[in-house]
């Protein structure tokens, strides 16, 4: 379809989908919020897009900008250039809007002008519609969206971090060592670095003499933050490989922190630590405001595994009043925050735009005034005079799989049964079952059942993903794994998968359990017959 705005152009529909919901809606607000989280998060658009700049109207550069755009071809932003820094854009101008076919539906839609090349829109049509479609269907007003760095200059952020990524970044890849993918980890560690400097260009955060970066894991914020020339090393309860190769001139530390050293007062970092960094910290998470406060310096930290001062933490409820129900998460993070708060920290919070599920963080600076006056008391009234466990320094693997073997095989036979019976399905004289949510497979577990498994620091997914050779995982439900079908995984770029399947030892559960055997035979199956 086409339709007119102002102006001369005619714009063309390229993408279109309707969302339908189960209650009238308030379309314009709808809209407002879908604009909002596009503005906010470019980032889950295309991980190429760092930040996204609003310009006030009748400003000068709006001035330049309308300027540029009216010089050619009415809309065409691909020559502008405000701060002499070419941009990377889209190469042609798009709109988005959204119709309205119902009071419960909604359109939403991307356009093009309509003498714009096809070839420019790809992207647009076939990525970033569906990111912007699925906001759409889950969108619940009543939560309030964080800004992304907000406490920054996006601007000076983006080229801080392309600066870090392009510098040291990238050189990096080459000589990975360890199991993780080296994009996400690297490129997440860019963004981190590039944020804590831009704290420091703010004055948000003053310059360290010295960083601690706790449980610093592979050690790569701290190569970076030192080549980017802040002073500092990692400590960590034990050393990677990428320690004595790529990074063996960076000061890093196989150590166990102790925090209650600290709490009495006993030295245990380098004497001139006035940065306490915290980057997925895990059980030392809420003892790194504790630790900055008794050493009187400030913290920045990102909460991920959910630990109070002694184990697991237990979600009971929001720490922002009685009535609000949150999250697992959402409550750890606001309880570590009102950690910060008590014992009086100049306290700010943001959201990184980095590629992690986890990317709140807290930043704590020691006030002009000083921290809470009874600061050991407070201490120990939180921590209630108990000691710290650190981790062991070799962790077992739990994965549900130290199950004894009767358990496991009676629980695979429990869901595969259930599976198969949800669907009459043949595929090629195979009954295949159906595709099953994992929320209803729980339902079927017996108590006993979910506490082996939650014994086992595992659950229902672990389980499943374990028993890799009987079920498929996918978007949260369980089918019957079916080595005919084509594997379907999230893309991981620059991820290599191996060339050849290996021959298994392990028996093929399909031809002792499933009433036709095995889909693919015995000579195909990689698995023993």
């Amino acid at each position: 379809s086409y339709m007119s705005f102002e102006g001369t152009t005619t714009w063309q529909v390229i993408v279109e989908e309707t969302a339908e919901y189960k209650e009238n809606i308030d379309e314009k607000a709808y809209f407002d919020k879908i604009i909002c989280l596009w503005k906010e998060y470019p980032n889950a658009i295309s991980n190429r897009i760092t930040t996204s700049v609003l310009i006030d109207e009748d400003t000068d550069a709006w001035k330049e900008v309308i300027s540029v755009f009216n010089s050619k071809y009415k809309f065409d932003p691909s020559n502008l250039v405000l701060d002499d820094k070419e941009h990377p854009h889209f190469a042609s101008p798009y709109s988005i809007a959204c119709r309205v076919p119902s009071e419960n539906s909604l359109t939403l839609q991307i356009l093009k002008p309509s003498n714009a090349p096809d070839e420019h829109y790809e992207f647009l049509r076939n990525s970033a519609f569906k990111q912007v479609f699925t906001w759409m269907k889950g969108i619940d007003l009543s939560k309030t969206s964080r800004k992304t760095n907000s406490l920054i200059d996006k601007e000076s952020y983006a080229r801080t971090y392309q600066q870090i990524r392009e510098d040291y970044g990238r050189g990096l890849i080459q000589g990975w060592t360890e199991n993780s993918n080296p994009h996400k980890v690297i490129f997440e560690d860019c963004g981190i670095a590039a944020y804590i400097t831009e704290l420091i260009n703010r004055g948000l955060l003053p310059k360290p003499k010295r960083f601690v970066d706790i449980g610093c894991g592979n050690g790569v914020l701290v190569h970076l933050l030192n080549k980017i020339g802040l002073n500092g090393y990692g400590v960590d309860v034990r050393q990677r490989k990428i320690w004595k190769t790529t990074l063996k001139d960076v000061d890093l530390r196989e150590s166990t922190v102790e925090p209650q050293f600290i709490v009495e007062n006993q030295p245990h970092f380098d004497a001139d630590v006035d940065l306490l960094i915290g980057n997925h910290s895990d059980e030392l998470t809420p003892w790194i405001p504790v630790m900055a406060a008794k050493l009187n310096c400030n913290f920045f930290l990102i909460p991920c595994c959910p630990f109070d001062f002694f184990g697991k933490f237990s979600n009971t409820g929001s720490y922002l009043g009685p009535k609000r129900m949150t999250s697992q998460y959402e409550s750890f993070f606001e309880w570590t925050v009102s950690v910060a708060d008590r014992l009086g920290f100049d306290v700010k919070l943001d959201r990184l735009a980095i590629p992690s599920t986890k990317r709140l963080c807290i930043v704590g600076r020691v006030p002009e005034r000083g921290l809470c006056p009874n600061l050991d008391t407070t201490i120990q009234k939180m921590t209630q005079g108990q000691k710290f466990v650190a981790r062991p320094r070799e962790i077992k693997n739990n994965n549900c799989m130290h199950l004894s073997v009767s358990d496991r095989e009676r629980i695979a036979k429990k869901l595969f049964d259930y599976i198969l019976k949800s669907s009459d399905e043949v595929r090629d004289g195979w009954r295949c079952g159906g595709e099953v949510p994992l929320a209803q497979l729980a339902g079927i577990l017996s108590d006993e059942d979910k506490k082996l498994m939650k014994d086992q620091d595992g659950g229902l997914q672990t389980f499943l993903r374990n028993h890799h050779q009987i079920f498929h995982v996918f978007k949260a439900a369980a089918r019957l794994r079916d080595f005919r079908q084509p594997i379907v995984k999230k893309q991981r770029p620059g991820w290599t998968q191996p060339k050849q399947t290996p021959k298994m030892k392990s028996p093929c559960w399909m031809s002792l359990n499933h009433p036709d055997g095995c889909p693919v035979g015995p000579e195909a199956c990689r698995y023993e017959h």
